[in-house]
């Protein structure tokens, strides 16, 4: 018997919603000596007032993909939904901005302030927007730190604050310890260095209260955003989230890249009945990868889930 079908059946086995309380079924894909297994375990979730998540399909068991992590959860209740190796700790790119965006909305020092780009502010190997020597508001660089993941205005967005690059970083980690993100440890306010890490289980948890906030889901939510420099130069900015604006209704979402972390994604999705899940793969193969990779999974899990 084909191994996937197999633990379906397990699954029929134990009756699921036979009894007063819903078992939930939990598909988490390991790889284990080079394969996939799949772990089979439920969650018991007591009759509430709330809409719960229910699993509608038991022989269907996720998707194939190309990223190396993946998890899916129901933003209503916390329920991880699927995961595949999600509780690896890798490297996260500029989902770490996410981060940086809250930390800065703590010390904001006006939205209408202006910033010079100095030299400091400048990364090595990344196209960005600004220049040296050019004029923007703390809006503009909060705009641009996260739609087009701008590193040079993710720099100087944290340096606006009056805190150096060193004292951002503590009060990040210190973010994430308080969020109780226990494998989640920031190096820097960019993502380029690959010591910024996380799991899946963990990046959901992040991109749940970062997309909370209005200012930062306002951001995420644009698929372009007009730049004027205080000097008169304009430019069109462009998101880097190429699912905006598809046939998903994605209400929020965060790239990331560099070779140590391969192409990463966090979203935030509606089905037509409102239901909100978010979805994150990391490691995934190619640039277009991590957007198919997010958007079958997100499809097939509005596919597979009800909520009632």
């Amino acid at each position: 018997m084909n191994f996937w079908l197999l633990i379906a059946s397990i699954a029929f086995s134990w009756g699921l919603g036979t009894v007063s309380n819903y078992h939930l079924p939990i598909f988490n894909i390991q790889e284990q000596n080079g394969q996939e297994v799949v772990l089979l375990s439920q969650k018991v979730i007591s009759p509430s007032q709330e809409k719960i998540p229910h699993k509608e399909d038991n022989l269907s068991l996720g998707v194939k993909m190309t990223a190396q992590s993946a998890a899916v959860m129901d933003k209503n209740t916390g329920i991880i939904l699927w995961q595949k190796n999600a509780q690896t700790v890798r490297p996260i790119a500029s989902i770490s901005k996410l981060m940086t965006a809250l930390v800065f909305l703590e010390y904001n020092p006006g939205w209408n302030e202006t910033i010079t780009m100095t030299r400091e502010d400048e990364t090595v190997g990344a196209s960005n927007d600004l220049l040296r020597g050019e004029v923007v508001t703390v809006r503009d660089l909060f705009y641009l730190a996260l739609i087009s993941s701008d590193n040079n205005s993710a720099k100087a967005l944290a340096r606006s604050t009056g805190l150096s690059q060193e004292e951002f970083v503590v009060q990040m980690n210190k973010k994430s310890a308080d969020f109780g993100l226990k494998n989640t440890k920031f190096a820097e306010v960019t993502g380029l260095n690959e010591n910024n890490v996380s799991t899946a289980l963990e990046v959901l948890e992040l991109a749940k209260i970062a997309f909370a906030n209005q200012e930062i889901k306002n951001a995420l939510s644009r698929r372009t955003y007009d730049l004027k420099t205080l000097s008169g130069q304009e430019r069109k900015i462009y998101s880097t989230n190429h699912l905006l604006g598809g046939y998903l209704d994605i209400s929020a979402g965060k790239t990331g890249y560099i070779g140590a972390a391969g192409y990463c994604l966090v979203a935030e999705a509606q089905n037509k009945d409102k239901n909100t899940i978010i979805s994150v793969v990391l490691g995934s193969a190619a640039n277009e990868d991590r957007f198919r990779d997010l958007k079958v999974l997100t499809a097939w899990t509005f596919d597979n889930y009800s909520w009632r």
